[in-house]
């Protein structure tokens, strides 16, 4: 690295913490960037809790994190309906941090229960796709069918799995990649390592993207949105990602 570190953005789950644990080392290493002034912030592709349940979450773990400090696929979701769809009808799948953060936007939401037959899925004119606690066959068919009359398909992330304390849970992924599977149709992922997310990721961080360093357990996510953005990358141990991932990547996308 030849220019100075000046902003670091750190993933949540598998890099800081697991499921609601803390990683070892994770405390001392925050605490000595604050000592030293420099900024960091948290960057999680995890939809489905607010900015508010992740600061609370993340003070339960001994970590203090201000809401300008985190920032969540939600937000990075409901940025890119404000500039690509902001006065169209949107389907919202996923849980209360998504659907906040679209509401929050003053964005025209349907829910599902609006949609009452296949006629009602021609006024819908995109879906938006995060992780849904509630998803099950009769989500699937609806979202769907909106998609078969036509509208625009977005996925918060293609995360398969996420990790959790003694193992993994699935992710948005799972979810997502039914509706690609029945529809042939390909989400835009808005999440990271998109350039949305890359924007914002500098945003957060006031710095210039060759100062700025992403830390993440993921290289197809976090990596790959720090190299995309310009910024130094660093691959952590503890969470999706091995060795063995990090050999198998080409040179470009490897941290």
């Amino acid at each position: 690295m030849n220019r100075p570190i000046e902003g670091i953005i750190f993933d949540i789950d598998g890099t800081v913490a697991r499921g609601r644990q803390v990683l070892p080392g994770a405390l001392d290493t925050l605490a000595e960037l604050r000592n030293r002034g420099v900024r960091f912030a948290f960057f999680t592709n995890d939809n489905s809790k607010t900015i508010g349940t992740w600061v609370e979450r993340l003070g339960d773990m001994g970590i203090d994190a201000k809401p300008d400090e985190v920032v969540t696929a939600a937000l990075v979701a409901a940025e890119v309906m404000v500039e690509l769809h902001p006065a169209s009808r949107i389907l919202g799948v996923g849980d209360a941090g998504l659907i906040e953060a679209l509401e929050a936007r003053n964005l025209d939401l349907v829910g599902f229960s609006d949609l009452d037959g296949n006629d009602s899925a021609d006024h819908v004119d995109a879906v938006m796709m995060g992780r849904d606690s509630y998803f099950d066959a009769k989500r699937l068919a609806v979202v769907c069918q909106v998609i078969w009359k036509g509208a625009e398909f977005f996925a918060t992330n293609y995360d398969p799995r996420l990790p959790i304390a003694g193992g993994f849970m699935p992710g948005t992924g799972a979810m997502v990649k039914a509706v690609a599977y029945a529809t042939g149709c390909e989400p835009v992922v808005t999440g990271k390592p998109s350039p949305w997310s890359g924007r914002m990721a500098m945003r957060l961080l006031g710095v210039a993207p060759e100062n700025g360093l992403v830390v993440g357990d993921q290289i197809a996510t976090d990596i790959a949105m720090g190299r995309n953005a310009g910024m130094h990358t660093v691959l952590v141990l503890t969470g999706t990602d091995d060795t063995e991932a990090a050999e198998n990547a080409s040179p470009q996308e490897r941290p």
